[in-house]
C-alpha cells in the first residue's frame, strides 16, 4: 500500500493500526447484509403469496362463470354487500372521534363510503373463498418463516401447537400496550398457544432498559420472572436499580441474590444471546414477534394476531389428520 525507503507497508500493517474498528466494520457489514436478505426474502415471499391468491381467484371465477353460462364480471355484480347501518357508522366514529374537530353529521358521509368500501371488500372476500371451497382450490404455499429458538421465560403448555416468541424492551410504551392483546390471547387459547420472553432492550432511546433486563433475568434465576415482568410494564417509572430492588422485595425475592445478580456479568451473557439472535432475525424495533416462526412488527391489533394463531391452528389440525 505504501513504501518508505525500500521498505513496503502491507494492507495487513495498516488494519492492524486499529484492528477494532476494521472488525467492527465487518460485523456492521455482515449485519446489514443479512437483514438485507431477510428483507428481500420477506418482500418476494409476499409478492408470491398476493400473485398466488390473486390467479386463483381468477380461477375459481372463470368457473364459477362458465358454470352460470354468464361473463365473470356479471357473476361479481351479482355479490350482495351489507348495508351500512346508521349504528355502525356512529360506532366508527365515537371510536376515533379523538382524532377530528369535526362533528359527527359533517364526517358521516365519508364514513358510510369508507364502510361500505370495507363491507364490500369482505363481501368479495367471502365470495371468492366460498368458490375456493366449491371447486376444490387450495393454496400450498406455506406462509413466510424464519427459524427463532424458543428460549426463554414462557407462558402456556410446553407443548402447544403455537409459539410466540416475543423480543421486548421493559421500558418500551408499545411493549406495555401490546400486553393486554398478549393476555388475551393466552386466556382466550388455554393449551393452544405459549408465549416465550427473550430481551431487546433499546438502550439509545431507554436509559433504564438495560438494567430491566438484567432483572428480569436475575428474577427467572428465582423463578420469579412472570411476577417481576408483570411488575416492570405495570409501573415502567420504576425501572431504575433502586425501584427494581424495592419491586424484588415486594414480589418476595431473595433481594441479596438478586442485587448481586443485578451487579454480575450472567444476566449480561443472556441478554446478549438474546440481542444476537435478534439482530440475526432482522428485529430493529421492539416489540417484535414470531408466530411459529410468522414476524409480526410492532403492537398490532388482536385479530393480526389471531388471523395467524387460528391459521396456524388450522394448518396444525390438517396435519393431524393426514398423519
Amino acid at each position: 500500500m505504501a513504501t518508505i525507503g525500500s521498505t513496503s507497508i502491507t494492507q495487513a500493517e495498516v488494519e492492524a493500526q486499529d484492528a477494532a474498528d476494521f472488525s467492527q466494520q465487518q460485523v456492521d457489514y455482515d449485519k446489514q447484509l443479512r437483514h438485507l436478505k431477510l428483507d428481500f426474502a420477506r418482500v418476494r415471499h409476499e409478492l408470491l403469496e398476493r400473485q398466488l391468491d390473486k390467479l386463483l381467484d381468477q380461477r375459481a371465477l372463470q368457473l364459477e362463470a362458465a358454470a352460470r353460462g354468464v361473463p365473470a364480471d356479471v357473476v361479481l355484480k351479482g355479490i350482495a354487500v351489507p348495508a351500512v347501518t346508521e349504528q355502525e357508522t356512529r360506532a366508527f366514529y365515537d371510536t376515533y372521534r379523538m382524532r377530528t374537530t369535526l362533528r359527527y353529521e359533517q364526517l358521516a358521509p365519508q364514513i358510510r363510503q369508507y364502510l361500505l368500501a370495507k363491507h364490500a371488500d369482505g363481501a368479495r372476500r367471502r365470495f371468492l373463498d366460498g368458490l375456493r371451497v366449491k371447486y376444490d382450490i387450495h393454496s400450498e404455499l406455506q406462509p413466510y418463516r424464519v427459524a427463532v429458538a424458543a428460549s426463554g421465560p414462557s407462558r402456556g403448555k410446553s407443548g402447544a401447537p403455537v409459539t410466540i416468541v416475543e423480543f421486548g424492551d421493559f421500558q418500551c410504551p408499545y411493549c406495555k400496550e401490546a400486553e393486554a392483546t398478549l393476555r388475551e390471547i393466552l386466556a382466550d387459547h388455554p393449551g393452544d398457544v405459549r408465549l416465550v420472553f427473550r430481551n431487546y432492550p433499546l438502550t439509545e432511546v431507554h436509559p433504564d432498559a438495560m438494567i430491566a433486563a438484567r432483572a428480569g433475568v436475575c428474577a427467572s434465576q428465582q423463578r420469579m420472572f412472570w411476577p417481576m415482568h408483570d411488575a416492570m410494564y405495570a409501573d415502567q417509572t420504576a425501572l431504575e436499580r433502586g425501584g427494581l430492588l424495592a419491586t424484588a422485595r415486594r414480589l418476595g425475592l431473595n433481594t441479596d441474590r438478586f442485587a448481586t445478580c443485578l451487579s454480575g456479568t450472567s444476566a449480561t451473557q443472556v441478554i446478549g444471546e438474546d440481542v444476537k439472535a435478534a439482530d440475526d432475525l432482522g428485529v430493529i424495533a421492539t416489540p417484535y414477534f414470531f408466530i411459529n416462526g410468522r414476524p409480526i412488527e410492532g403492537a398490532m391489533p388482536l385479530d393480526t394476531f389471531e388471523t395467524a394463531i387460528d391459521d396456524e391452528l388450522r394448518r396444525a389440525a390438517a396435519a393431524r389428520d393426514k398423519g
